[in-house]
């Protein structure tokens, strides 16, 4: 499994129990990622490890240097020590960037944005990796004004012109929350081009998705990120649950493996020793993701992946069950 050190360069609050973090490569290299992607940090309590993710708040090609942004979370093993403990010249270990909540390229039009809470990190990335002469329209929930992230950038870039930005408060008078009703008055000029991005907790996202297929937008118009796993779903049923041989290519390397309903790809070759690159294993962040070269993958859960993914043979492997023998390849020969 490759990883990366990653040495803290600065630290500044960003919002009420939010911090963002500037790091750099220690090898000196630089660090490859899109707008919109995560790092998933690795870290060891009492033996165990954890992996926690945490999205770019910085746009390459328009930050000098990456930077990610951290919520307190109650009771939050990680971001506790995010927060309170560390210290500029720290190191964090990741995996190399990954997510594809990505801005799809080529697109102009208009671009709406439904953000909640610290998700906006990833949104912020997004938007200043807009190409110019693409409409942004911004619409945000938070508790009130200290508590929006990036609130500063987010009003220059509305008083310039190059954002429309709603912004609704639930804490303060008057008190505005998004609903089914509100966001559809919101939308009633939509004419069937915009693409959507919405990232925030999962009812706001659920709420958000169910009033866009109301007003007869496509699923292939709307991306989301999740920052959470609501549920971990049960193995599907498959026609033929015996053994299936797995081979994984990464890069220069091979790796073979046999799985067995009702394991995972994905775990079976944990099992095994084998590294593969996962974060959320409940089928909504893409960490994990792989192209199938050969046979058929099931999975029991995709959060992530698009149309255009599936059709181009990417699976998710936390919650992708082999139905026959499989050949899969890694696009970054992330395995150890």
């Amino acid at each position: 499994m490759t990883t990366i050190d990653l040495e803290v360069v600065s630290i500044r609050p960003e919002a009420t129990e939010m911090m963002t973090m500037v790091l750099r490569r220690r090898d000196g290299k630089p660090l490859e990622y899109k707008a919109g992607q995560f790092l998933t940090l690795l870290f060891s309590f009492g033996g165990r490890e954890l992996r926690r993710s945490y999205s770019f708040s910085s746009t390459p090609g328009v930050d000098a240097l990456p930077s990610i942004t951290v919520k307190r979370v109650p009771n939050g093993e990680v971001s506790r020590l995010l927060i309170g403990r560390m210290q500029v010249g720290d190191v964090l270990q990741s995996l190399p960037p990954a997510g594809k909540f990505l801005l799809e390229e080529g697109v102009g039009g208009t671009v709406v944005f439904l953000a909640a809470g610290s998700g906006m990190v990833p949104v912020f990335s997004l938007i200043k990796a807009a190409v110019a002469g693409t409409r942004l329209v911004l619409i945000t929930q938070n508790r009130d004004r200290e508590s929006i992230p990036f609130r500063a950038e987010l009003q220059r870039m509305a008083d310039a012109g190059r954002l429309e930005w709603i912004s609704l408060l639930s804490g303060v008078a008057p008190v505005a929350r998004l609903n089914n009703g509100l966001l559809q008055e919101m939308l009633t000029d939509i004419r069937g081009d915009e693409y959507f991005y919405l990232c925030g907790p999962v009812g706001f996202m659920r709420m958000a998705v169910f009033t866009l297929r109301l007003l007869g937008v496509g699923d292939e118009q709307i991306r989301r990120e999740n920052f959470t796993v609501e549920y971990v779903p049960p193995a599907p049923v498959l026609a033929d649950t015996g053994p299936k041989q797995v081979v994984v290519r990464a890069g220069d390397r091979q790796y073979s493996f046999t799985v067995a309903w009702p394991s995972t790809i994905l775990q079976a070759a944990l099992d095994r020793g084998i590294a593969l690159p996962y974060s959320c294993k409940g089928g909504v962040c893409s960490t994990c993701v792989a192209r199938c070269v050969k046979g058929r993958v099931k999975m029991s859960k995709n959060e992530v992946l698009t149309e255009k993914d599936l059709e181009a043979g990417l699976v998710l492997t936390c919650v992708g069950y082999a139905e026959t023998d499989v050949e899969l390849e890694l696009g970054d020969g992330e395995t150890r």
